[in-house]
């Protein structure tokens, strides 16, 4: 049995994005048989829950207020460091693993932002459990953005810093976990430690099948964190590009949103005619009722969308862009439907309205796929090996 702490900087509580809840598998699948600490930061709206009792210890530092972490964000770029490093930066944290360090056997800093709590000093095994290779995201992103948003600047300034402290952070690690082929061979090219770099699958728990075919069945789902740019376009997207067009056909049909959303975007996604927000998962059995399908619309994607995972571990009837599953082992056509254009996802939509067999089938074969390869005990099974 050996101690491990975990090292994130957003608290995994509620599982309301791909990366809580990867780092909740994470966290749950090595404390079978080792002593696992969490160590996070949590915003000042949230409260700390008892949810993470499967830890052997919890410890929570608060964010620091927005005017702070604005300073250590240009401090970060003065020092040529990503602005995320600074916006995530805090000092009792930093202090605190330098006290305890070495009361481990392992430290695993989830996602790139948390590398920054890495000292010099420790000698235990150092995990990056980097997730998705984010200068790849930000390359699609930027290419994505208008020239005339500002923000696109602080993105094309964000991309290059990103790029050169992923390769500075690689030196450091003992191993490095992506969860995509696709960022592990980009990953390989760019930062050059080929030994180092790991990929670990996605997983998720087999629930309950919640579909059941009718032709009276009028939503279509959307999970995800609607703070993370990706997710905001595809949705605004297919407010403004799909849903009118399905509704023309089928007036009652409604696009279900569940995710964290922001003040704006939940106002303004809204207001649009028949677009239905969620905040909270709790709740899924009763959002996923009557659902014709659930989608992964992202045009701008790296790594591995845990939300379809999600979506066919309840039996629902899933639709993904192309680039959303690149490099991921689905079957097209039998456990997912893939599309390549807004005509070509609206096809697909109205297929599995009417279509009872085809709904079925897509349906049974895509829980087969997470009972046979996606549970979280078969995928972690590695990281019982590098800890």
């Amino acid at each position: 049995m050996k101690k491990i702490l975990f090292v994130s900087t957003r608290y995994p509580i509620p599982i309301l994005g791909g990366d809580k809840s990867r780092a909740i598998g994470i966290i749950k699948f090595l404390s079978k048989n080792n002593k696992v600490d969490f160590l996070s930061l949590i915003s000042t709206k949230q409260k700390k829950t008892s949810n993470l009792n499967f830890c052997n210890n919890v410890k929570i530092f608060k964010t620091n207020n927005i005017i702070i972490r604005l300073m250590y964000s240009f401090i970060s770029v003065l020092k040529g460091e990503p602005l995320q490093i600074g916006f995530y930066y805090s000092h009792e944290i930093k202090n605190y693993i330098n006290k305890v360090e070495n009361n481990y056997d392992t430290i695993i800093f989830h996602q790139l932002r948390a590398s920054q709590y890495l000292s010099n000093n420790f000698r235990g095994k150092k995990i990056l459990e980097i997730t998705d290779l984010q200068s790849s995201n930000y390359q699609q992103i930027t290419k994505t953005v208008s020239l005339l948003n500002p923000v696109k600047y602080i993105y094309e300034l964000e991309k290059f810093l990103i790029k050169r402290y992923e390769r500075k952070v690689a030196k450091l690690f003992d191993k490095i976990v992506f969860i995509s082929k696709r960022d592990v061979k980009e990953a390989n090219r760019i930062m050059k430690y080929k030994k180092k770099i790991l990929y670990i699958n996605n997983a998720c728990d087999l629930n309950r099948n919640l579909f059941k075919f009718n032709k009276r069945n009028f939503k279509v789902i959307f999970l995800g964190n609607i703070k993370y740019l990706p997710n905001k376009y595809a949705c605004y997207k297919f407010v403004t590009e799909i849903l009118p067009k399905l509704i023309l056909e089928y007036p009652k049909i409604e696009f279900h949103v569940i995710g964290e959303i922001n003040y704006f975007d939940k106002y303004k996604l809204g207001k649009y005619k028949n677009v239905i927000l969620h905040e909270s998962k709790e709740k899924l059995a009763y959002t996923f009722k009557n659902a014709i399908c659930a989608i992964c619309n992202l045009n701008i994607a790296t790594g591995f969308q845990l939300k379809t995972l999600t979506y066919m571990s309840y039996g629902i009837p899933t639709i993904s862009s192309l680039i959303s599953i690149k490099g991921s082992d689905f079957k097209k056509n039998k456990e997912i439907l893939v599309y390549k254009s807004n005509e070509n996802l609206i096809k697909c939509i109205l297929k599995l309205k009417n279509n009872k067999k085809i709904s079925n089938n897509l349906s049974f074969y895509s829980r087969k796929a997470i009972k046979n390869r996606y549970k979280w005990n078969k995928t972690f099974i590695k990281y019982s090996t590098i800890v």
